[in-house]
C-alpha cells in the first residue's frame, strides 16, 4: 500500500502525468483526475463545506437507520468496527450507527453530523462514486485520498427513485483487517429495502401535498363543492359549501346528507337515474332552510355504470346574477359628466337628477324621443350608492305583450310554451341591488302595470307558475315621451301606478328648447366622428351653424348626432361648408314672406279626414288598435273596418291589442 499511496500522491500533485495500467479501478482512476484537475491533493481528515446544509431525507428514514445499524454491523462482521451511514442525494450525511472504538478515531478527523462525502470534500470515496454512476461501488484503504480512511473499507450502495434518479445512498464503513463477511450482499438488501420505504415516503408526501392543494383550491374557489357517497353520506365539503348551507364541516362529514339539511337533497333521484344535470336554478323553502342557488350534479359510476357517488357543486344565485350583469351588459356607462350642455333649461334638470340620485326615490323622466333620457338614468344609478350594482334597461314598447310579464317577472319550468326547461329569472331579479330603468313605460299594457304595481309597493317579484315570491331591492326610473298625465285622464295608464313612480318627476328639455348647446354639440360631435372616420373635419361654416341653429331639430339630440355625421362622411376639407338635408325642415315654413299671399291649404274630403284621423290616431298610439280606438271614441271593431276601408298598413312594432 505504501507505493500505492506514494503514487496517488505524486499523482494528485501533477509530478506523474498518467497513471500506470492497472495500478487502481477504472472508476478511482477517474475521481483522481478529477481531484487533480481541483487542485486537491491528499489530506488527513475530512473538510467542511462552504454551505453546510442540513440533509434533506425524511425522519423516517434516519430513524430506521438507527434501528438497524447494530443488525447490519452484526452481520457484516465486528459491529465495534463499523459504521453504518445513510447519506442524502447531495452526499450529505444524514444518519449513522456506528462501533464506538471507529467512530471516536474518525471523529478526530472531522467526522460529524452533516458532513459531506462528496470526492471534493471526503476524498475519493465508495459513497461519492455510487451516487455520480448510480451503481454499487467499493472502495479499499489506497483508493482513499483522506488519511483518515487509509485503513477503512467502504461498501456503498445507491437509493435511486423509480425514475432512475439518486434519492441518496447506504454505506458500509469497516476496519480493513476485519472479515468483510457477506457486507456487500447485506448492504445491497438493505438498500433495496430503504429504497422502497424512499419511494413510499416520496409518494406519501407528494399525496399529502396534492391533497393539501386540492384542498387549498377547492376552498379558494367561490362555488360550494360537496361529495355524497350512494348511502347519501357527505365524504368531502368544502368552506364555500358549509358557509352557503350554513352548516359545521366537521359535524357535517361522515353524515348524511339529509340529516344534515333536514330534508332529503335534490340530488338523491342521481343514484338511481344515473343522470346528472348542470346549472339548473334551484330553491329550496322550508322550516329548515331557505336556498336560492344554482345548482350543478355529476354522477360518479363504476365499470357497471352504478352510480357510486355525486359530485354538487353549487353558487349562490345573487353571485351568479352579479356576474351576469357585470359580464352580461347591464351595466351604466354614461355619468351625469356625459351630458353636453350649459343651457338654464338642461342644466335644471342635471341639478335635479343629481338630487334625485342621492337617496332611493323612483323617478319619472319625461321627454321627447332622442333627448336622451336614458343618459340621465345611468347618470343618476351611477351617481347613487347603487352604482356597484346592475343597471338593467328595458324598453317596454319593444316587448312582445304575450312575453312582456316573463321578460320583467321571469317564469318557472314549464310555465308557457316555449319556456326554457329551466326557467328564467326577469329583468328586476337580475336588477336587484341596482337600478332598472323601464323606458316607453306608457306602451306597457294595462294588467301588467297592475302587477308592476304590486312588485312597487311590496319589493317582491312572483315568478309566472309560482307561488313563493322572492324579495328584490331594486330602484325604478321610468321614462316616456308622451304626456303620462293625459295618458292617465284617458285611462291608457293606471292613476295609481303614476303616483307611485312620480316620486321624483325630471323633464328633459327638447334641443330646440335648449339655448347655445345646439353649437356644442356640433362640435363634439364633430371630433368624435371625424376621429372615428379619419376624415380632416375641424369645423363648421358661420352660415352652416346659423341654419342648424335656426332648425327645429324634431328628433333632438339624437337627429343631430345622425346629422353630424352624415356631414362628416362627405366631407373632404377642414371646413364643413355644405348644405345637408334636414328631415323635418319641410314643417318649418315661418311667416310668408313680404308682397306674397298666404298659403291656403285646399280643402279635404270626409274620407280624406277619416283616413287622416285614422293614420294620425294609430301614430299617436304606437299603432295599439285598443288604444287607438280610444283616443278617436269609437269601437275597435268599427275601427278595423276604417282601416280596411282605407287600406292602412298596420306597423305592428309593438302591442297592438
Amino acid at each position: 500500500m505504501p507505493e500505492i499511496l506514494e503514487l496517488q500522491a505524486r499523482f494528485l500533485s501533477g509530478e506523474l502525468p498518467e497513471l500506470p495500467d492497472g495500478c487502481v479501478s477504472r472508476e478511482i482512476g477517474r475521481s483522481w483526475k478529477r481531484l487533480r484537475s481541483k487542485n486537491i491533493s491528499q489530506s488527513q481528515g475530512f473538510s467542511r463545506p462552504a454551505d453546510n446544509a442540513a440533509p434533506a431525507m425524511s425522519e423516517a428514514l434516519v430513524q430506521s437507520i438507527r434501528k438497524i445499524g447494530p443488525q447490519l454491523r452484526s452481520l457484516a462482521g465486528n459491529p465495534d468496527e463499523c459504521i453504518c451511514v445513510l447519506i442524502d442525494a447531495a452526499g450529505t450525511l444524514a444518519a449513522f450507527d456506528g462501533g464506538e472504538v471507529i467512530t471516536r478515531r474518525l471523529a478526530g478527523s472531522g467526522w460529524r453530523s452533516a458532513m459531506s462525502f462528496l470526492e471534493d470534500h471526503a476524498g475519493s470515496n465508495a459513497l461519492d462514486l455510487c451516487l455520480r454512476d448510480r451503481a454499487p461501488a467499493q472502495t479499499g484503504t489506497s483508493d482513499h485520498t483522506v488519511e483518515a480512511l487509509h485503513d477503512i473499507v467502504i461498501f456503498a450502495h445507491p437509493l435511486l427513485a423509480q425514475n432512475g434518479e439518486p434519492l441518496g445512498g447506504l454505506g458500509l464503513l469497516m476496519q480493513a483487517d476485519g472479515n468483510p463477511g457477506d457486507a456487500r450482499s447485506v448492504i445491497a438488501i438493505s438498500a433495496m429495502m430503504l429504497e422502497l420505504m424512499l419511494q413510499v415516503d416520496i409518494s406519501n408526501t407528494n399525496l399529502e401535498r396534492l391533497f393539501a392543494e386540492q384542498k387549498a383550491i377547492a376552498n379558494a374557489m367561490k362555488d360550494g363543492t360537496m361529495v355524497v357517497n350512494r348511502a347519501g353520506v357527505i365524504e368531502y365539503m368544502n368552506l364555500p359549501a358549509c358557509r352557503i348551507l350554513k352548516v359545521d364541516p366537521e359535524q357535517s362529514i361522515g353524515r348524511r346528507l339529509a340529516d344534515v339539511l333536514g330534508f332529503e337533497p335534490v340530488i338523491a333521484p342521481i343514484f338511481e337515474s344515473g343522470i346528472g344535470y348542470s346549472d339548473e336554478e334551484v330553491r329550496i323553502r322550508n322550516e329548515f332552510a331557505n336556498l336560492h342557488l344554482v345548482d350543478t350534479a355529476v354522477p360518479i359510476k363504476d365499470g357497471a355504470g352504478r352510480v357510486l357517488s355525486v359530485v354538487n357543486t353549487f353558487r349562490e344565485f345573487g353571485s351568479v346574477a352579479r356576474v351576469t350583469q357585470k359580464f352580461g351588459g347591464n351595466q351604466a356607462h354614461y355619468s351625469f359628466d356625459s351630458i353636453i350642455g350649459r343651457s338654464p333649461a338642461l342644466l335644471q334638470a342635471v341639478a335635479t337628477a343629481r338630487k334625485a340620485a342621492v337617496g332611493s326615490s323612483n323617478v319619472l323622466i319625461n321627454g321627447e324621443s332622442g333627448t336622451g333620457k336614458e343618459l340621465f338614468a345611468q347618470g343618476i344609478h351611477l351617481a347613487s350608492a347603487r352604482s356597484g350594482g346592475p343597471f338593467v334597461a328595458v324598453n317596454c314598447a319593444a316587448l312582445p305583450r304575450d312575453l312582456i310579464e316573463a321578460e320583467l317577472f321571469g317564469y318557472m319550468p314549464g310555465s308557457f310554451t316555449g319556456a326554457h326547461k329551466s326557467g328564467r329569472p326577469g329583468k328586476f331579479e337580475i336588477a336587484s341591488g341596482g337600478t332598472i330603468f323601464l323606458d316607453e313605460i306608457s306602451e306597457m299594457p294595462m294588467d301588467v302595470q297592475a302587477k308592476l304595481l304590486r312588485v312597487l309597493q311590496e319589493r317582491e317579484v312572483t315568478r309566472l307558475g309560482a307561488s313563493d315570491p322572492l324579495p328584490v331591492d331594486v330602484r325604478v326610473v321610468a321614462a316616456l315621451n308622451q304626456n303620462i298625465r293625459d295618458l292617465v285622464a284617458a285611462r291608457l295608464f293606471r292613476e295609481d301606478l303614476f303616483y307611485r313612480l312620480n316620486v321624483i318627476e325630471i323633464t328633459v328639455p327638447a334641443l330646440r328648447d335648449r339655448e347655445g348647446d345646439i353649437r356644442l354639440l356640433m362640435q363634439h360631435y364633430l371630433h368624435h366622428y371625424a376621429h372615428l372616420l379619419k376624415k380632416p373635419a375641424k369645423g363648421f361654416a358661420e352660415r352652416v351653424l346659423d341654419r342648424l341653429e335656426a332648425y327645429s331639430w324634431p328628433g333632438n339630440v339624437r337627429e343631430l348626432q345622425n346629422v353630424v355625421e352624415r356631414m362628416v362622411n362627405f366631407s373632404d376639407d377642414a371646413l364643413i361648408d355644405s348644405d345637408v338635408e334636414l328631415a323635418g325642415e319641410e314643417r318649418d315654413h315661418g311667416s310668408a314672406p313680404a308682397g306674397n299671399p298666404a298659403r291656403v291649404d285646399p280643402v279635404l274630403t270626409l274620407a280624406e279626414l277619416e283616413h287622416d284621423a285614422v293614420r294620425n290616431a294609430l301614430a299617436l298610439a304606437r299603432y295599439n288598435v285598443t288604444r287607438a280606438a280610444e283616443l278617436l271614441g269609437t269601437t275597435k271593431p268599427r275601427l278595423y273596418r276604417m282601416i280596411k276601408r282605407h287600406s292602412i298598413r298596420l306597423e305592428r312594432t309593438g302591442s297592438q291589442f
